[in-house]
């Protein structure tokens, strides 16, 4: 099927061009190769499709009829050519975003918001679930907070120790990071143990926790926080709405925990879209500002 399709091209070539020799010429190949392809298009469907003579050629009733095909078939491949050209050159077409649901609303809608109005013919799918392939699940761009900095940094985010106003009233307050070990702790990790690492104004220091309550979801964590089964090391972002609320409230805020950097990756270093290029730009600048 696939030497038929590339006969047709040929076919058509031919034929627009009057000749072999002019077919060989726009495709780049010899004239004994454009020779070859109409011979094998003709055993392959068992017809000719051309008269030839010294002078010219022309087509035979069944080269009429494929001529007509062909050509429908070499237009279709050009615009799909062109469309994926313009969506490589241009700012349209659909742009997929992976970013936590409150990653996108404290910072990828906002930045991208009069953007989006500059640009009707782009598209904007945000896309927020765990387990994300770049590649698999054809993302342009992904926002996550990261303690390395590979990808795009656009911003440094605070990591804190947070906890119920109902559980401070029964286990008593904080003090400093070594009495943490005697406190109940949550743990966003998939291990009951964990190192933090705190630094203030006499140096760092390391303390080594152990935990009842043990989840990879962030969420879930700060769901138990809420409910007062304990402290929790979480971000500002992830905490916010419930800090706001009151619900919690933050422990040791003069002890600084390492902070995360806001990253944004792109699918593919080598050749990055411009939807996707720009996409990057525009986060960058709203970060700057």
């Amino acid at each position: 099927m696939l030497d038929n399709l590339r006969g047709m091209a040929v076919f058509a070539s031919v034929v627009r061009h009057g000749s072999f020799s002019g077919a060989a010429k726009e495709l780049g190949i010899t004239t004994s190769a454009v020779s070859q392809q109409i011979r094998s298009l003709e055993n392959d469907l068992s017809v000719t499709l051309l008269h030839r003579s010294t002078r010219k050629l022309s087509l035979t009733e069944a080269g009429e009829s494929l001529y007509n095909a062909a050509l429908q078939m070499v237009k279709a491949a050009e615009q799909g050519r062109d469309s994926v050209i313009q969506l490589k050159d241009e700012v349209s077409g659909s742009l997929r975003i992976a970013a936590s649901a409150e990653l996108a609303q404290e910072y990828l809608v906002p930045a991208l918001s009069d953007w989006l109005a500059e640009h009707e013919n782009l598209s904007l799918n945000i896309i927020s679930r765990d387990n994300l392939d770049m590649i698999e699940d054809r993302i342009d761009v992904a926002l996550a907070l990261s303690e390395s900095a590979q990808g795009t940094t656009l911003k440094t985010i605070k990591q804190i120790l947070v906890a119920s106003p109902k559980y401070l009233s029964e286990h008593g307050t904080v003090d400093s990071p070594k009495t943490l070990a005697s406190h109940n702790m949550i743990l966003c990790s998939e291990k009951p143990t964990e190192n933090i690492d705190f630094k203030d104004g006499s140096g760092k220091q390391s303390v080594r926790v152990n935990a009842r309550l043990v989840t990879n979801n962030q969420n879930i964590a700060l769901n138990l926080a809420e409910r007062g089964y304990g402290i929790v090391k979480t971000n500002e972002i992830h905490a916010k709405a419930l800090l706001e609320a009151g619900k919690l409230v933050q422990i040791l805020p003069n002890h600084s925990l390492p902070e995360l950097n806001l990253v944004a990756l792109t699918g593919s270093k080598e050749q990055v879209p411009v939807k996707a290029q720009k996409c990057l730009e525009v986060l960058q600048a709203y970060f700057k500002a």
